[in-house]
């Protein structure tokens, strides 16, 4: 695929995760932590593990990997280590079929690496070592960034190098889509001007609310969040649906696909993919609002970030089921 221009590249990060899932893990009421609540586990004891699952993640490669299964040529721009967590990401990407010869691997970096503690409710705990992978300008060779779209997910905060992406992208007339991480969204001064390049912007509803310097989101809130971006704006809400937000002042409205919660890591990335599959591929934005939610839903069904996205035949199935989606004025 390198000889050829890709349909989309996935740009973000790349990880080795680690899944536990252990039924002494209990979810706790407490105001010693900042969300009020917590997974604790006995202190000075060996608990058994029910179920352990190792695989890569992170932002770039879940949205490449999601883009593929549902029949696009994708490739991944990310950067790990020459450990061996790096060479776990490499193999599972190219055995997806994913363009792998824009990932960068340095040596003596030691790849992102994450440790999640899964809740009996499908909620998590997410432990994060920050190797030295996050991505800068020196290690891409924007020549070799050959594609029609770019899919551009968590930066780690270098918002230098989201400017000069989307400038570049700017100049080849290539499109945008971006699902900034909570790094971007802390610098909200410095990350809205850049939010006007993109053609499609993805958020959740607390990163929603933030932009826009709310404390809670809305419904009532859609035509400042539509203001975010020249492009389209979709607000995630959850196992209640989405809100899409075109700009001709209007609001696509839909319920979510109603499922198990096994592991919710993840769904984001596969709603992002499955939602701008059906974009690249000119489907009308009720079907592509669908394909997703179907895609977001798959991925909570199964634990980790990769296991449950839906290849082009399996979403075909999720898209006959009924979902209410209605526009609203």
């Amino acid at each position: 695929m390198s000889s050829s221009v890709a349909d989309v590249i996935s740009i973000g990060s790349a990880t080795l995760d680690v899944f536990i899932k252990a039924p002494d893990l209990k979810v706790i009421k407490s105001d010693e932590f900042f969300t009020g609540t917590a997974i604790a586990a006995p202190y000075e004891t060996k608990l058994e593990v029910e179920e352990l699952v190792i695989a890569s993640g992170g932002g770039g490669t879940n949205t490449a990997v999601g883009l593929a299964r549902l029949g696009l040529k994708a490739a991944v721009l990310a950067r790990c280590g020459w450990d061996f967590a790096g060479k776990i990401v490499r193999q599972e990407i190219k055995q997806e079929g994913v363009d792998d010869h824009l990932l960068v691997q340095v040596e003596k970096e030691a790849t992102d690496y994450s440790t999640i503690l899964l809740g009996p409710d499908g909620g998590r705990t997410i432990l994060v070592y920050r190797g030295g992978s996050r991505l800068e300008k020196a290690v891409i060779d924007f020549a070799k960034l050959q594609t029609q779209w770019l899919c551009i997910s968590s930066l780690e905060g270098n918002l230098a190098l989201l400017a000069e992406l989307l400038d570049w992208a700017q100049k080849k007339q290539i499109k945008v889509a971006i699902n900034p991480g909570r790094r971007e969204i802390d610098q909200a001064v410095d990350l809205l001007p850049l939010l006007a390049k993109v053609a499609l912007l993805v958020l959740n509803q607390e990163e929603a609310a933030q932009l826009v310097g709310e404390e809670y989101f809305d419904v009532k809130l859609f035509r400042k969040a539509a203001l975010l971006s020249a492009g389209l704006v979709a607000v995630t809400r959850g196992s209640e649906g989405v809100y899409l937000f075109d700009q001709q002042d209007r609001l696509l409205q839909a319920d979510g696909f109603k499922v198990a919660t096994v592991d919710a890591t993840g769904a984001g990335d596969g709603f992002f993919a499955g939602l701008l599959s059906g974009l690249i591929q000119r489907w009308p934005l009720e079907k592509a609002l669908k394909a997703g939610l179907a895609n977001g839903a798959a991925v909570i069904g199964q634990i980790g970030t990769k296991a449950g996205l839906l290849r082009k035949e399996s979403l075909a199935n999720w898209l006959e089921k009924p979902l209410k989606i209605s526009w609203k004025k």
